[in-house]
């Protein structure tokens, strides 16, 4: 195939997938990032559906006033905000809660209709009395709706799961939209909850990338200027980048799927990760041009035959390391694996096809004159580290005993997540959250729903036929002592059940307080679980007490969802189900963000032993098919696995916690980092080969410089998610960078010590790596090209 034909064909195939750009969506929400099978998310869906439970958009407003939220104005803003957002299209009216909605132990004249508790509106000493002490006799608001100390109230908003993660973040951005209008003066607006969080984060994840991006690219063009001191390269290199983004997410957005939380660093990887065999390729390109009588087409020839097999080799590394992602029970990590390898994928097709061929219709003049400069480079850093090829010994046990005194911080290691944890500690909406969980009971929701089963006999019937075992004196008795030993745990901030709502009823009816109930008795509990459908309306009973009086909810408030203090809890629940309920028929499951949450971190550790087996398994069983030898497969992949050793290490000294992004370094390190030895190795066997008598000098004054750029580009790309307004994104970014360096320097000064040691077996590798016309020594080189490689170099003197 001639040049041209292939730049064009390469064209199409780029057009044909990036028309699917148009269709691609963005999904940020925490369903997104457990497994789908998981039981968690099952009881989730489950409880949602039964009890018609919704994601509470959480609206705050704040005062400053000395009476706090018991000022006419105050009222009369949480009043007029809770009937636009009533009003808002997409929200229904009943799952909008605030102290305008609900209703307190007064009735309109002549009828049992409950007056909401802002109707009318306290503009006068007596009603602002009246309404304070109804607060306090029903005492179920205080922590959900009014703020402990009285300086903030709140309106719940009850959004639906989210089916498009577009739908629900046009909505909250709606509810954001409705309710500034209602700050100014003495009283702040804010809003939160996971719905937000979520909405939040994909913008967040769009920010990122139209500065993060820009930057990526700014660097790879930096880096091939450095290398090449021409424009003709750095147009190239960043023609393959936008061509392999423009494939890599149109290719996602014709088969639909999503960019995941994960998947959203993609443009950031590809743009670093895709031209490192560039680097390498033009680096040997330089160098071939060295040759007398170089021509562009036969520098291109021997560039590719030297360096095909290498670049393969480290594309095939690569992808694998990022197709073992394929094994996570997580599917947007799964999708994440596979679209980096399909990015990968393409890199290697356009390095093998479209680099030849550009190169060789620019011809040699236009990189001839950095060649020497290429070659000055090779020797400097050989001469560096000569005094280290010469003590191998001492080189390989610093190593080790480094290795092993940073290593040990990866006992400390701790698996952690949360949605909050996705944002900075000083981000407004972050600020929101604390001072929302400092004055209520906390934004995160634990579920526990409770199903009760009972023989026949045993189920309770009330004189109207009704009949269910939440009729039943000693259950109800038993969930209220249930409740009360749950909200007694330092990690509760509230817990409102079936128990705390008939209570609240109970307060509340009759007007006058006249005829309170027992609930000693089927009648007396079939009275108040009437009373709380009339009175606080059959949806908000429903949320409690399924209709068969068989199910209920208890909801648990928490302040931080500690993964640790959170499973800790959830262990206390069951233990208090299985004491106190179990034997009236309870089971128990666990819902809600904070249980969906739970059962991601599992997944987590899942995800990086099995990536991290893998990807070292895959990479070592490729070398040793590539080489037919074990010992230099081992010896390629060590410098990469004491690099990922140091960064686990770092990790638990740092406190860094392991989460869904910081997951992934692991297996993307593995798969990055073993290239700069799969490099280094075929350089030497190229040397040994050509007759050096110190191969290992040659090889790093050969390859040396590009593997050192490699590592540049790469970790100061991945170094720039440090930027990321996502925490996690940027520990992410901060772990793979420290970790390829440190696979750099592993790879130049201990693989180098390695190979150069006096006792290494004389281990000889096939054709595969080094090229099938670099068996036998090259033609004589220049002399400034023998000024690099030969015995007689700085390195090997």
């Amino acid at each position: 195939m001639s040049p041209r034909t292939a730049l064009a064909a390469w064209t199409a195939v780029v057009l044909a997938a990036g028309a699917g750009l148009p269709r691609l969506e963005l999904r940020t929400d925490g369903h997104a990032l457990v497994p789908a099978g998981s039981p968690a998310v099952a009881a989730d869906a489950e409880v949602r559906e039964r009890f018609g439970l919704r994601d509470p958009v959480v609206v705050v407003v704040e005062t400053e006033r000395p009476e706090g939220i018991f000022h006419p104005e105050v009222l009369r803003r949480v009043r007029d905000l809770s009937e636009r957002l009533q009003a808002l299209d997409g929200v229904d009216p009943l799952r909008v809660t605030s102290l305008a909605t609900e209703t307190r132990n007064r009735v309109y004249p002549g009828t049992l209709r409950f007056r909401p508790f802002l109707d009318p509106l306290p503009e006068t000493p007596e009603l602002m009395a009246r309404f304070r002490s109804d607060l306090a006799e029903i005492g179920l608001l205080d922590g959900t709706l009014v703020g402990h100390g009285g300086r903030a109230t709140a309106i719940l908003v009850g959004i639906d799961p989210p089916a498009g993660a577009g739908d629900r973040t046009e909505l909250v951005r709606r509810i954001a939209d409705v309710a500034a209008p209602f700050a100014g003066g003495t009283e702040s607006v804010s809003v939160v909850g996971a719905p937000v969080a979520e909405a939040l984060l994909g913008l967040h994840i769009l920010a990122d990338l139209a500065t993060l991006l820009p930057a990526a690219i700014a660097i790879i063009a930096l880096v091939l200027w450095l290398a090449c001191r021409r424009l003709w390269a750095v147009a190239l290199g960043l023609a393959e980048v936008a061509a392999c983004l423009a494939f890599t997410f149109g290719l996602m957005g014709w088969l639909g799927v999503p960019v995941f939380l994960p998947t959203a660093v993609l443009p950031v990887i590809l743009t670093t990760v895709g031209l490192a065999d560039e680097i390498h390729i033009l680096w040997h390109h330089q160098r071939e041009l060295e040759a007398p009588g170089a021509e562009g087409a036969s520098a291109v020839g021997r560039t590719m035959a030297a360096m095909r097999r290498p670049v393969v080799v480290t594309s095939l590394t690569t992808g694998l390391a990022f197709l073992s992602f394929l094994g996570s029970p997580i599917a947007a990590v799964r999708w994440f694996g596979l679209f980096a390898a399909v990015g990968v994928g393409f890199c290697l097709g356009f390095s093998l096809s479209v680099m030849p061929a550009a190169l060789t219709l620019l011809g040699a003049g236009r990189l001839r004159h950095a060649a020497s400069a290429a070659t000055a480079g090779g020797g400097r850093l050989a001469a560096a580290l000569a005094p280290a090829l010469r003590r191998p010994g001492w080189v390989l046990g610093l190593i080790a005993a480094a290795t092993l005194a940073v290593g040990a911080g990866a006992s400390r290691l701790v698996v952690q997540d949360s949605w909050l944890d996705g944002f900075a500690p000083g981000s407004p909406f972050r600020r929101a959250t604390e001072r929302f969980n400092a004055a209520f009971h906390g934004a995160h929701l634990l579920h526990a729903h409770l199903a009760f089963s009972l023989p026949d006999e045993r189920v309770p019937e009330d004189a109207f036929g009704e009949r269910g075992p939440l009729l039943s004196p000693e259950i109800v008795a038993a969930l209220g002592r249930f409740e009360r030993a749950i909200a007694e745990r330092p990690e509760v901030g509230g817990v409102l059940g079936p128990y705390a709502h008939l209570e609240a009823i109970n307060a509340m009816w009759p007007p006058g307080h006249t005829a309170r109930v027992q609930m000693d008795d089927v009648r007396g509990i079939s009275r108040l679980i009437n009373r709380f459908e009339m009175g606080r309306g059959e949806h908000r009973r429903r949320e409690v007490i399924g209709d068969g009086l068989d199910r209920t909810v208890v909801t648990v408030f928490l302040k931080h969802a500690n993964y640790r203090d959170t499973a800790r809890l959830t262990a206390a629940i069951r233990e208090l189900a299985d004491e106190l309920l179990a034997p009236h028929g309870a089971r128990l499951e666990f819902a809600g963000d904070v249980a969906v949450s739970q059962a991601m971190i599992p997944a987590v550790v899942r995800t990086q032993v099995s990536s991290l087996l893998l990807a070292l398994l895959g990479a070592l069983a490729l070398l040793w098919a590539l080489t037919r030898s074990l010992p230099w497969a081992l010896l390629t992949v060590a410098p990469v696995a004491l690099a990922v050793t140091w960064a686990f290490g770092a990790m638990g000294w740092l406190g860094i916690p392991l989460g869904v992004a910081t997951s992934m370094f692991c297996a993307i390190t593995l798969g990055v980092g073993v290239d700069y030895a799969v490099h280094l190795v075929a350089a030497h066997d190229r040397a040994r080969a050509a007759g050096e008598a110190r191969p290992a000098a040659a090889a790093i004054a050969s390859a040396g410089p590009a593997i050192v750029s490699d590592a540049l580009a790469i970790g100061l790309g991945f170094g720039l998610l440090t930027l990321s307004r996502v925490p996690a994104n940027a520990r992410l970014g901060l772990l793979v960078a420290l970790a390829l360096g440190t696979a750099c320097v592993f790879t130049l000064l201990g693989l180098g010590a390695a190979l150069a040691a006096p006792w290494r077996p004389a281990w000889r590798l096939r054709p595969a790596l080094r090229g099938r016309d670099q068996a036998a020594p090259a033609p004589a080189p220049s002399s400034s090209r023998r000024s690099s490689s030969s015995p007689t170099t700085p390195a090997s003197k």
